[in-house]
């Protein structure tokens, strides 16, 4: 129900979609803008990479093939690794502003994003109310980088954990393997990200809802999420594994497409899973108002007596 409630909410709400890419354009010419003060540079390092990664011959249209794709896959983790290895072989501190930049100060303003799509949300799943994305940007900046600046870093783990599996998967030398892999770099990234979105799920709906501080926020997230955990866990999962499926059978210029309408999809399921959870009451387009339980109703028996 939580995933298809969230694609009701996100057919109803597709304005906010343009709205969202529009941003994350903004944020991406921000970010390529910074990074372009290093241009030269950065384009000999990368171009050292690829060819060292051998990338080059695996790729025909942006497509990743079937018979190669176990070594198309590994040339991509070699990329990586090249990539940034060359870096701070180059300069230590280009390579600490290029990370700085990548992990840091990008996903701060996508964060960001993330914190207006829910607030919008929050307004239409509540009173089937519409907001401007400037109006609520600007009335929620001061809320929303608290929020992001401790995200970006609680998610560094959980990303290292992801980067670290798929390129794990690249190094196992096995013949057998090599007709696994392709279903291995499709199943466990998707687990892991919704391992990662289990302990991320409750928290910028929880901001939002409550307008309580960002620890608080994340402790009351958590108690939502907990009461549904294999519900989420699994939304999550099919969330994720079938992006990373259609990524992976309609080629990588696919992802243009299908990255614009998983990034508020999530958002919009964090928020219907928050307030299912909770016992809310919400519409799910202009016409449908949905009950889930009361809070009473899926609490514990021994958490009833805090009930007022």
């Amino acid at each position: 129900m939580m995933f298809k409630n969230s694609i009701k909410l996100l057919c109803a709400n597709f304005d906010k979609v343009w709205k969202l890419l529009l941003y994350h354009i903004i944020c991406i010419g921000i970010y390529f803008g910074l990074i372009c003060v290093f241009y030269n540079q950065y384009i000999e390092i990368a171009n050292k990479a690829i060819e060292v990664s051998g990338l080059r011959e695996f790729f025909n249209s942006g497509t990743l093939y079937g018979s190669s794709i176990a070594e198309g896959l590994t040339a991509v983790g070699d990329l990586g690794i090249s990539f940034f290895k060359e870096l701070f072989i180059f300069n230590i501190g280009i390579g600490i502003y290029f990370c700085v930049l990548s992990f840091y100060i990008l996903p701060l303003f996508l964060n960001i994003g993330k914190m207006v799509t829910c607030e919008m949300m929050y307004g239409y799943m509540s009173a089937c109310q519409k907001q401007s994305f400037t109006g609520t940007f600007l009335k929620t900046l001061k809320s929303s980088l608290s929020y992001s600046s401790l995200k970006v870093l609680y998610a560094i783990p959980f990303n290292a954990l992801i980067v670290a599996s798929m390129i794990g998967l690249t190094r196992i030398d096995n013949k057998i393997f090599d007709y696994i892999m392709p279903f291995a770099f499709v199943i466990v990234p998707a687990l892991l990200m919704a391992f990662k979105e289990t302990f991320n799920a409750g928290w910028a709906p929880a901001k939002v809802v409550y307008n309580q501080n960002v620890s608080k926020s994340y402790r009351i997230g958590m108690k939502a999420v907990l009461r549904r955990g294999a519900r989420v866990f699994s939304t999550a999962f099919i969330i994720y594994l079938l992006a990373i499926v259609l990524s992976v059978v309609l080629g990588l210029y696919s992802i243009i497409i299908i990255l614009p309408l998983i990034s508020p999809l999530v958002h919009i399921f964090e928020m219907v899973m928050f307030f299912s959870s909770q016992g809310m009451r919400f519409y799910v387009d202009n016409d449908t108002i949905l009950s889930p339980k009361k809070l009473e109703e899926v609490d514990k028996i021994e958490d009833a007596k805090y009930i007022i």
